[in-house]
């Protein structure tokens, strides 16, 4: 039986291939057709998700994974590209160069990109030349996998999706993921998904005002996060200053990066620094030694989290609520100019970090939250608790099932009585 209902499936998916392929989608309504749909929608043995990501920081991509990883432990087959660098590897490839440049070297350029960026007109995108090309390539791997839902962790994919729908060649769900806090853009909201996921209620209410969208399309889910950060991160020791151990994001100024790595070696000559350092690993070699590890990049972010008592660095949106999963004190040295900055917002406005304008600040902010048996980490480590900001993804999978496919069940249920 289980393999005659899978057959079945692929079927109603072939079927619904060809009506689009002869132009006649009309024919997946026609009365001898739909029972055969729904006879097979109700036996495959699983749904399957396509999920539309992008390469530009760390934030597209870690959401994208973490919903993945979500959809997989309830039995979803998941998909997971990123149609930018699918359609142009090489001008992607530029275009990442540029993001890295100006998160590393020129924020004020950034600064102007992204001002541009929340004032353009993102749904004439689709068909602008460059852009077609992701078009295809999203169109494609729709036509390929014929999802029964699309996830967008990047606003682009939306309105690409927007123009397919108007265009008639498309007739999958498709849902947006925010992958920033407070201060999000336009594009994230002026497209047409019937449902966008927010990362914090302070965002939804922000939105909701900015743009009088309506509340049906939003729902406020927290920012999806692997479950190994909550898993490993629930408990560690308390931090002195001869036990303390730091993970150090090496993304600010190469000047003010060693300012500070200098600083926290004379501050903290018992401590354990870990430095992400990328590509700038090899000039940073003057720092390495018994204590100090230089590294250009983890695979096992939330075993290094769960093993320190400070996150220092930039306020990305993924390293942010991973530290939240983590309970991991974040004390930010660095913030890009647009969406970082309401990251760091929604840290201070829950108290779970603080920021270091300089070096000398750095430390002494260290020194304040290590007094007294580190009161003031542990207060920072509850309200990271109490802020209820982990189970991003399980809480987007609950609403996408729900507006989706539950709902969408029971039509189909009602139309057969």
């Amino acid at each position: 039986m289980r393999c005659w209902c899978t057959n079945v499936g692929h079927l109603s998916r072939v079927l619904i291939r060809f009506c689009r392929k002869i132009s006649y989608p009309g024919l997946a309504d026609c009365e001898p057709v739909r029972p055969l749909l729904f006879l097979a929608s109700g036996m495959k043995t699983s749904k399957t998700a396509l999920i539309l990501s992008v390469g530009y920081g760390a934030g597209h991509h870690a959401a994208a994974g973490a919903v993945a990883e979500e959809l997989r432990s309830r039995g979803w087959n998941t998909r997971v590209e990123d149609p930018c660098l699918l359609a142009h590897p090489h001008i992607f490839s530029w275009t990442q160069w540029f993001y890295n440049f100006c998160v590393r070297r020129a924020p004020w350029l950034w600064a102007v990109t992204y001002a541009q960026t929340d004032t353009a007109d993102w749904s004439a995108k689709a068909h602008a030349p460059v852009f077609q090309g992701v078009t295809d390539v999203v169109s494609a791997l729709v036509q390929e996998e014929m999802p029964d839902v699309i996830i967008c962790t990047y606003p682009l994919y939306a309105h690409m999706l927007d123009a397919l729908a108007a265009e008639g060649k498309l007739a999958v769900p498709y849902a947006v993921v925010v992958t920033d806090s407070l201060e999000i853009s336009r594009p994230w909201m002026v497209n047409q998904a019937p449902l966008i996921c927010l990362p914090d209620d302070y965002s939804l209410q922000r939105v909701s005002e900015r743009y009088a969208l309506m509340p049906q399309r939003l729902v406020s889910t927290g920012f999806p996060v692997r479950r190994a950060f909550a898993a490993l991160g629930a408990s560690r020791e308390l931090p002195t200053r001869d036990n303390l151990r730091l993970v150090y994001g090496a993304y600010a100024s190469m000047t003010r990066v060693r300012q500070d790595l200098t600083a926290l070696v004379a501050a903290y000559p018992e401590a354990y620094l870990t430095v992400i350092a990328g590509k700038r690993k090899d000039e940073l070699e003057e720092f390495a030694s018994s204590r100090v590890t230089l590294i250009e990049r983890s695979d096992d972010m939330p075993s290094l989290f769960a093993s320190a008592h400070f996150y220092i660095g930039k306020a990305g949106a993924a390293t942010v609520f991973e530290a939240y999963a983590s309970r991991l004190p974040v004390i930010v040295n660095y913030t890009l100019p647009g969406q970082e900055q309401g990251n760091l917002e929604l840290l201070l406005l829950d108290g779970a970090g603080v920021t270091a304008r300089t070096a000398a600040d750095l430390v002494a902010q260290i020194n304040k939250l290590l007094r007294n048996g580190a009161a003031g980490w542990r207060r920072m480590q509850a309200a990271m608790e109490d802020s209820g900001r982990e189970g991003g993804a399980a809480r987007i999978v609950d609403a996408l099932e729900s507006k989706f496919i539950y709902q969408c069940n029971e039509e189909n249920d009602a139309s057969y009585r």
